[in-house]
C-alpha cells in the first residue's frame, strides 16, 4: 500500500513580510482611488473647486485679519501719554517730575521734549514755519512723553495711569487718545468671531460635498460591492478605497484653496501698498506662512477623510448581497 503523504502546514509570514504586504496593498488602493478621480475629470474638478472655494474664503479673511492685528499691535506699541507742563516750570522741577514718573511701575520710558525742540518739530511738520517765525514767544509748553509698559495698555490700567499723572505738580494737561484704538480692537474681535463662524459653516459644507460625492460613488458601485461581499470581503476592505478617495479630495482641494488664497492676496497686495504709502507707513501685506499653509492643507485632508468616513460607514453596512 502506498504511504499517504501528509502536507506540511504553511508557515505564517513573519512580521516584516506582512508589513510589506500591508503597505503594498494600501499604496495600490491609494493609486487606484486617485485613478478614479482622473477617470471622472468633470465631476472631480467640480467637487475640488467647491472644496477650494469653501476653504479659501475663511482663510483669506483670517490672513487679512492677521495683517490688521499686526498693524494695530504696532500702533499699540507706540501708544503714549503726553504731559503738557506749565510754561514757567524750571529745569529742576521738570527733573523732579520725570523722576516721579519713572518710579511708576507701569511706565517703561520717559522722554522730555523742551519747548524749543517741540516748536521746531511743529514747524517742519505743519508747513507754517514762516508764520510761526513772526510769533513773539513760543506758544508750546515743555512736554514729557510717557511710554507705558505693555501690560498697562490693557483694561483700566492705562486710564488709572493717566489720572495719576494728571495729579502731579506742574502738569497742566494730559493727553491720551486710545479710545479709537480700543474701538478698532473691539471690531477686530467681532470680525475674528465672525470668521470663525463662517469657517465652521464652510467646513460643514466641505463635509457635505465630500460625503455626497463618496455616497454617489458607492451607489454607482453597488453591484460591485455586493459581489465583493459574496466572495467574503469585509466592510473594512471595501471601505478603504472610498476613504482614500476622501483623502485625495481633501488634499487636492486644500492645495487648490491655498493657490486661490495666494492669487487673491497677490492681487490686492499692490493696491494695499499704494494705500499705506499715503500714510507714510512701511507696512507690507503678509502672505500665509508655511505653518498656516500646512494647517490649511491638513485641515482639508481631515475634512475629506471625515466626510468620506461618515458616508462610507452609513452606506457600506446597509449594502448586503441579495
Amino acid at each position: 500500500m502506498a504511504k499517504t503523504r501528509h502536507q506540511q502546514p504553511l508557515k505564517r509570514p513573519n512580521l516584516k513580510t506582512r508589513f510589506r504586504a500591508y503597505v503594498r496593498d494600501h499604496l495600490r488602493v491609494l493609486l487606484f482611488s486617485l485613478g478614479k478621480l482622473y477617470r471622472t475629470p468633470f465631476a472631480s474638478i467640480m467637487t475640488l473647486l467647491m472644496i477650494a472655494v469653501a476653504l479659501a474664503l475663511p482663510t483669506c479673511l483670517y490672513v487679512l485679519l492677521n495683517n490688521l492685528q499686526n498693524v494695530t499691535n504696532q500702533w499699540d506699541d507706540a501708544g503714549q501719554i503726553t504731559l503738557f507742563l506749565d510754561s514757567g516750570t524750571s529745569e529742576k522741577q521738570i527733573k523732579s517730575v520725570k523722576q516721579q514718573i519713572a518710579n511708576n511701575e507701569n511706565v517703561e520710558q520717559v522722554v522730555y521734549v523742551p519747548a524749543d525742540i517741540a516748536l521746531n518739530d511743529f514747524k517742519q511738520r505743519s508747513g507754517f514755519g514762516d508764520l510761526l517765525e513772526g510769533l513773539p514767544d513760543n506758544p508750546l509748553p515743555p512736554t514729557i512723553v510717557v511710554t507705558p509698559v505693555n501690560s498697562a495698555k490693557k483694561g483700566n490700567t492705562l486710564y488709572e495711569l493717566r489720572n495719576s499723572l494728571q495729579k502731579l505738580a506742574h502738569v497742566d494737561q494730559v493727553q491720551l487718545d486710545m479710545q479709537w484704538l480700543q474701538r478698532l480692537q473691539a471690531i477686530s474681535k467681532i470680525i475674528q468671531r465672525t470668521i470663525f463662524a463662517i469657517g465652521v459653516m464652510l467646513a460643514l459644507s466641505v463635509l457635505l460635498v465630500v460625503g455626497n460625492s463618496i455616497r454617489l460613488d458607492i451607489e454607482n458601485r453597488r453591484d460591485e460591492i455586493e459581489v465583493t461581499k459574496l466572495i467574503g470581503a469585509t466592510d473594512r476592505f471595501i471601505r478603504r478605497p472610498f476613504l482614500y478617495g476622501g483623502l485625495w479630495f481633501g488634499l487636492l482641494g486644500g492645495v487648490l484653496a491655498l493657490l486661490l488664497v495666494f492669487i487673491v492676496l497677490l492681487g490686492i497686495r499692490q493696491p494695499t501698498q499704494e494705500l499705506v504709502s499715503l500714510y507714510n507707513s512701511n507696512f507690507k501685506l503678509m502672505l500665509p506662512s508655511f505653518k498656516q499653509s500646512l494647517s490649511l492643507i491638513l485641515a482639508s485632508i481631515l475634512l475629506g477623510l471625515l466626510g468620506s468616513w461618515l458616508a462610507v460607514n452609513r452606506r457600506i453596512s446597509k449594502i448586503q448581497p441579495s
